[in-house]
């Protein structure tokens, strides 16, 4: 499989360290300390005070924003490959977002003043950056044109065939998300109520679309999903 096809991801993600020439990743890696987090901890919370970026070495994680009202929302899935506290680059030194383990996970972490320098010392790593910025950028803003222009079960549609795209395994019936997440995670990435994401899985599980696995879903009609969310 080409490089380019393994390290770019349809949802708006890119392995930065896996773009760049094997010499300056390890370069890179030296740099970093090593930090290991158990399923369910916390890596960091929004506000606390940030100081580093770090890259997602394995495991998966979910970050989420708490707004003044304190109402919470997702805002984002991260796997293996993601670069995780670049929004947090050039802010008042305070963590934008939470960012929970939905997996064991390990991390690399590197100072904003060492990502700095590295930045400017290999110029592929720049450039992986940019792109990896440029295709988060275009993911949120699709995120809230959808949000903006959709319907609430054309959105849950279209959130479910995104997780079946970034997180879906194969099996004989279908698409299994590989993802541990609860009603109330997806009712707060499409922006429903809880209430209103129960009774949209329930009726796509009649409509035999989706199936649910242990712990798991399963994407057993993917081409009706893709009608429903105006894909097709």
């Amino acid at each position: 499989m080409p490089l380019k096809d393994r390290i770019v991801r349809a949802d708006g993600h890119l392995d930065v360290l896996g773009s760049i020439p094997p010499i300056y990743r390890s370069t890179v890696l030296e740099q970093c300390e090593r930090l290991d987090f158990a399923k369910g901890a916390l890596i960091w919370t929004q506000g606390q005070p940030a100081g580093y970026v770090a890259f997602l070495i394995s495991g998966k994680a979910m970050s989420s924003y708490q707004s003044l009202n304190g109402k919470t929302g997702t805002t984002g899935f991260w796997c293996a490959g993601d670069l995780l506290g670049a929004a947090d680059l050039g802010s008042l030194s305070t963590r934008q977002q939470t960012v929970r383990c939905l997996d064991a996970c390990v991390i690399r972490t590197l100072s904003f003043e060492r990502f700095d320098e590295l930045v400017r010392r290999f110029p592929e790593l720049a450039a992986a950056v940019i792109r990896a910025l440029s295709l988060r950028l275009r993911w949120v803003a699709q995120l809230a044109v959808t949000l903006e222009t959709q319907s609430a079960p054309e959105r849950i549609c279209g959130l479910l065939l995104a997780l079946s795209e970034r997180f879906g395994v194969p099996s004989d019936d279908g698409v299994i998300i590989d993802l541990k997440l609860t009603n109330d995670d997806l009712a707060a990435i499409a922006g429903v109520s809880r209430q209103f994401a129960n009774a949209t899985l329930q009726d796509l599980r009649k409509r035999g679309l989706i199936a649910s696995g242990p712990h798991s879903l399963v994407i057993t009609g993917r081409e009706g999903l893709e009608r429903l969310a105006r894909y097709a």
